[in-house]
């Protein structure tokens, strides 16, 4: 591994002022012959505590000979926040690509998310694994900057995981350890980052779907098939030399760098891998306790967008774990958990769930290989919670995004002109009288939804017809207005659904009429008649 000395004097840096990513994200990838229509697919449930939540498009630009791309902290925090770290030779051309917490396609139709991962401190080698690999990481590079400086560089999927392996060896990795599925749409990748310059690749086969939840879940690789697997070239060596691994028990052809460079098994994590597995696979019996699980399966049926969307809200729903139940919920069902905490019990907690309270935005890319670049990969975003937010579908190529895109976010005050806002609202009004106000919203989205998930790839279809006939300006501007248009309702929609809400559910009532609460709710919590005291 070679790392430029000046990335020392980063790592420094990076380490006295440390913001790493918040242990809080789920992703799911979908090969192209898992899914209904031949699309790959990748998924982000942002649950970032510090997240920017505005929703740009980069723009594609040429630079000049010589010309230094600057490393920064924190890329996507706020104005003012960012520290440069380190430099990197620029490229001529950089392509264009959506930004919001994070970055995720670029206008090749290359797709990609995130899940930052932790370590167990269950013994003294895992213990001396995180001191190595988080603690003394040494590196220039963060989640952010890696993965935009390969949506900038990168026109597959292939390419991306070789330009983010190639930056890693280079510069060095500081912050926490990374599982970044990649997609073009005809491969899907995992690329994981365990700090300092370590980096594996797996390509997951086409017909398999994947997740991870806050663990690295790279295992069992063959690190001499080249055409599936990829890793920096001191994978064993680091690991050897640092007493991770006995050098006499490596086995190249079944090497598993999750283990070796971040070992967990916390259900925090794994419940939820169990949970996705379970949904897409149900003929299968997995272990909801078990201390392993596959990283990738064949689902039972081939899925859809709107199969994925409802995964990525669920809350366990009907298993022993269901957050909807239980006084913690409330009478009314309300899945919800804050953070927990407790002098007590500080090492106790609430079952985590896929759909959370802080979840920025939900993202699930769907990438079509066959059709032209531009137009290949539909970016379906929604802000919020998945269970009571939408999704729309919008594109790298648009000319313009609406401007409730970039307005406002959680660190600022309520404003009805931001998008991240108006579903926030939806969002908290839901917990009045939850299962019931659930229905209520997927009524609404799903009116929309429904012919949405029809029309969009017709819409697709079309703008390739234009590309092929050399109609470029013409299928941009075709998808831009389908686009733009579909957002800017589903935004007007959800104001009003806000409005109808509150109106229906305040006071804990139902349109005004009394909603007593459910008798085993005052069966717990205890209620009777109201006496004065006896004299």
């Amino acid at each position: 591994m070679k790392l430029n000395r000046k990335v020392l004097v980063g790592a420094l840096l990076a380490l006295s002022l440390t913001a790493q990513a918040s242990l809080a994200c789920t992703v799911i990838a979908v090969g192209k012959k898992a899914s209904v229509d031949g699309s790959a697919m990748i998924t982000h449930n942002d649950d970032s505590r510090t997240a920017n939540s505005r929703l740009y498009i980069v723009p594609e630009a040429d630079w000049p000979e010589g010309s230094m791309r600057p490393i920064v902290k924190d890329q996507h925090g706020y104005p003012g926040e960012q520290q440069k770290l380190d430099e990197t030779p620029q490229v001529k051309h950089t392509y264009r690509y959506f930004s919001s917490r994070y970055s995720f396609m670029n206008e090749k139709g290359v797709a990609m998310s995130e899940a930052t991962n932790g370590v167990d401190d269950t013994d003294e080698r895992a213990l001396k694994v995180k001191q190595i690999m988080e603690k003394d990481a040494v590196g220039s590079l963060d989640a952010w900057s890696l993965q935009d400086i390969a949506l900038e560089r990168a026109s597959t999927a292939r390419e991306a995981v070789k330009v983010m392996g190639e930056m890693v060896e280079k510069h060095g990795f500081y912050d926490a350890s990374e599982t970044m599925p990649i997609t073009d749409g005809n491969e899907v990748w995992i690329f994981e980052v365990y700090g300092n310059g370590i980096w594996a690749a797996w390509r997951m086969p086409d017909d398999h779907i994947f997740v991870a939840a806050n663990r690295a879940r790279l295992r069992n690789l063959n690190l001499d098939d080249k055409e599936n697997v990829m890793a920096c070239p001191d994978i064993v060596d680091f690991a050897v030399k640092n007493g991770f691994v006995d050098a006499k028990k490596v086995d190249r052809k079944n090497f598993s760098p999750a283990d070796v460079y971040c070992p967990s098994t916390e259900l925090y994590a794994m419940r939820r891998e169990w949970r996705v597995l379970s949904l897409i696979a149900p003929s299968k019996t997995f272990d909801a306790n078990a201390m392993e699980l596959p990283m990738s399966i064949v689902p039972d049926k081939k899925v859809s967008v709107q199969d994925i969307f409802t995964i990525t809200g669920d809350w366990y729903a009907d298993t022993p774990y269901d957050l909807s139940k239980g006084p913690a919920a409330g009478p009314w069902g309300n899945p919800i958990r804050f953070a927990n905490s407790s002098k007590t019990k500080p090492d106790s907690t609430w079952e985590r769930s896929i759909n959370m309270m802080r979840t920025c935005y939900v993202h699930i890319a769907q990438v079509r290989g066959d059709l032209p670049e531009e137009i290949r990969g539909i970016s379906w975003f929604g802000y919020g919670a998945s269970d009571t937010t939408y999704i729309t579908p919008l594109w790298p190529i648009m000319k313009k995004l609406p401007d409730f895109y970039n307005t406002g976010d959680r660190f600022h005050p309520y404003d009805s002109k931001s998008g991240w806002w108006v579903n926030t609202r939806v969002q908290e009004i839901a917990g009045l009288h939850y299962q019931d106000a659930r229905k209520d919203i997927h009524a609404a989205r799903d009116e929309k939804l429904q012919p949405l998930y029809v029309l969009t790839p017709m819409v697709q279809d079309k703008a390739a017809e234009l590309i092929k006939a050399g109609k470029r300006d013409e299928a941009v501007s075709l998808i831009t207005d389908f686009a733009y248009a579909n957002a800017v309702d589903f935004n007007q929609r959800w104001q009003t659904l806000g409005d109808v809400l509150l109106g229906k559910y305040a006071l804990g009532y139902v349109n005004f009429k009394t909603t007593p609460y459910p008798q085993e709710w005052n069966d717990f919590i205890g209620y009777g008649p109201i006496t004065r005291p006896a004299k």
